[in-house]
C-alpha cells in the first residue's frame, strides 16, 4: 500500500510538473513592469493586443458557466472552429469581465491572439458569437492570487486593489479585469490576477 502511494504521489507530481512547464512556455501577453509591489501592487505598461472576444451571461448567476460557455466558444475558434480549419497557438492568461445585470451575471471572456496574428487575414470564425477588437496601449495596476479563485474571492482581490489605489491617490476606470494563466488540470503553480486601468498615469 505504501509502495502505491508513493507511486500515485510520484506520477501526480510528475504530471504537475509537466502542466506548469507547458504552462510557462505559452506565449503570454506581452507587458512591462514599471513598479514592484512596494505600494501593494504591481504597475505595468501594456501594449495593443489583438483579442478575440465573445459575450457570456448566466440568469442564474453562474460564474463558471459563463466561463465554461466563453471558453467553448473560443477555444473551438483557435482549435480549428473556422472557415479555414485553421488552428491558433493558445496563449494566456484568459480575460473575463463580469457584472451584475437584470438577469444574473453577463461579461465578456477574450483570449488575446498570438503576436503573429492579423485582423486582416485571420480565418473568419464559423461562431457568429465571436468578435475581435485591438486593444489601446495601456497603464495597469494589477494584484495576484494563486489556486483555483471563485468569483466571490476575485471580487473581494478587485475591492481590495480599488482601496490601495485610493489610498495612494492613483486614478483608474472603475473597471477590472480578471486574469486567469493556467489549465484547470494544474493544480500547482497556479496564477491568477485582477487588473485595473490607471487614467492619467505617466512615467
Amino acid at each position: 500500500m505504501f509502495i502505491l502511494t508513493t507511486t500515485a504521489l510520484a506520477l501526480f507530481l510528475a504530471w504537475q510538473t509537466y502542466m506548469t512547464i507547458m504552462a510557462n512556455s505559452t506565449e503570454q501577453q506581452q507587458y512591462r513592469v514599471l513598479d514592484g509591489r512596494g505600494n501593494g501592487f504591481e504597475i505595468r505598461f501594456y501594449p495593443p493586443a489583438h483579442r478575440a472576444n465573445v459575450q457570456v451571461m448566466s440568469r442564474e448567476g453562474d460564474y463558471d458557466f459563463m466561463r465554461n460557455r466563453g471558453f467553448r466558444e473560443l477555444g473551438g475558434y483557435i482549435f480549428g472552429n473556422n472557415e479555414r480549419r485553421e488552428q491558433i497557438a493558445m496563449t494566456a492568461p484568459v480575460v473575463m469581465t463580469v457584472g451584475a445585470s437584470d438577469s444574473g451575471l453577463a461579461g465578456t471572456m477574450a483570449f488575446t491572439m498570438p503576436q503573429n496574428f492579423s485582423l486582416q487575414s485571420r480565418p473568419r470564425p464559423n461562431s457568429d458569437f465571436i468578435a475581435f477588437t485591438t486593444t489601446e496601449p495601456m497603464y495597469a495596476a494589477v494584484l495576484s492570487v494563486s489556486g483555483f479563485p471563485q468569483l466571490a474571492e476575485m471580487n473581494a482581490l478587485r475591492d481590495r486593489l480599488f482601496a490601495l489605489l485610493q489610498a495612494q491617490g492613483v486614478q483608474h476606470d472603475g473597471n477590472a479585469e480578471y486574469l486567469y494563466y493556467n489549465p484547470p488540470t494544474q493544480m500547482i503553480g497556479r496564477r491568477n490576477e485582477v487588473l485595473v486601468r490607471l487614467v492619467g498615469f505617466t512615467e
